[in-house]
């Protein structure tokens, strides 16, 4: 039986890692190595930024390909092939305008090597944020932003209104970003247009490859893109309701290997 699918897209937090936030490096070489001998491509789609991804994957990284920042920037063999996201102008009028609206709350603004925080945050929830950018830098006003390409914004606050963000915002300013519910705690703001689903067609048609060779596993809210546009989609059994709405199919529970399980499901019948 001929494996069906010549990418593989996986989400990272609740999906590819443990509640512990790790993996079975072991299993994952055995499942990487035997993707590698039928020319399959492992992606990592995340709202990860690359400096973080950099170091959950070491030993593997000139193995894999990425799809950072909900789709952001993409990363090829180690290298940055193509970016997207908001001038410092348009991140610091989104910051302005949640905190105006919803009140203070932890914010992380990432460039493209280096992410900001505010200095205000509560030190709790900075180390929440801190964790996913591995490396950033306290800011006290966020006016002083350097210039840069801003990949993406997250807000830690209550992921339900994500959608009233990204509506209310853009009504106001035009058509300039799109957000996602990444976490019940954690809202993504990107570029306007950007998901995981356009960061996968645009590193996939490098490859002469499209969403019908694609087999992705997601978890959350920024999965849902990514499970539409997939032909082989799956949720994870943890996931939130609206991801498995949106899959084909279910895959075990993160905390069970769930994507490794699947995967060698395929691998060894081949």
């Amino acid at each position: 039986m001929k494996i069906p699918f010549k990418a593989v897209a996986v989400d990272m937090d609740g999906t590819f890692l443990n509640d512990q936030r790790s993996y079975d490096h072991q299993l994952f070489d055995q499942v990487l190595t035997k993707l590698e001998k039928h020319d399959i491509r492992f992606i990592v789609a995340s709202g990860r930024p690359f400096a973080r991804l950099k170091n959950d994957f070491p030993e593997f990284i000139d193995r894999m390909d990425f799809v950072t920042a909900n789709g952001s920037r993409l990363i090829v063999e180690g290298k940055e092939v193509a970016v997207e996201g908001l001038s410092k102008q348009q991140a610091i009028n989104l910051i302005n305008f949640v905190h105006n609206k919803y009140g203070s709350m932890a914010t992380m603004a990432y460039g493209r090597k280096k992410a900001y925080i505010g200095t205000e945050a509560p030190a709790k929830d900075k180390e929440f944020l801190q964790y996913f950018a591995k490396e950033s830098t306290e800011i006290s006003d966020w006016q002083n932003l350097p210039d840069d390409v801003f990949i993406e914004l997250t807000f830690h606050y209550d992921s339900k209104i994500a959608k009233d963000i990204e509506q209310d915002f853009n009504e106001q300013y035009g058509n300039l970003v799109t957000t996602f519910a990444s976490n019940p705690i954690a809202i993504d703001a990107v570029k306007y247009g950007i998901n995981k689903a356009t960061g996968l067609r645009n590193l996939l048609a490098r490859f002469n490859l499209t969403s019908e060779d694609l087999i992705a596993f997601g978890d959350s809210g920024n999965d849902i893109q990514m499970l539409d546009f997939a032909k082989y989609s799956y949720a994870m059994e943890n996931g939130m309701e609206i991801a498995k709405e949106h899959a084909r199919y279910l895959a075990p529970s993160n905390n069970d290997n769930g994507v490794l399980q699947v995967l060698n499901r395929y691998l060894d019948k081949n």
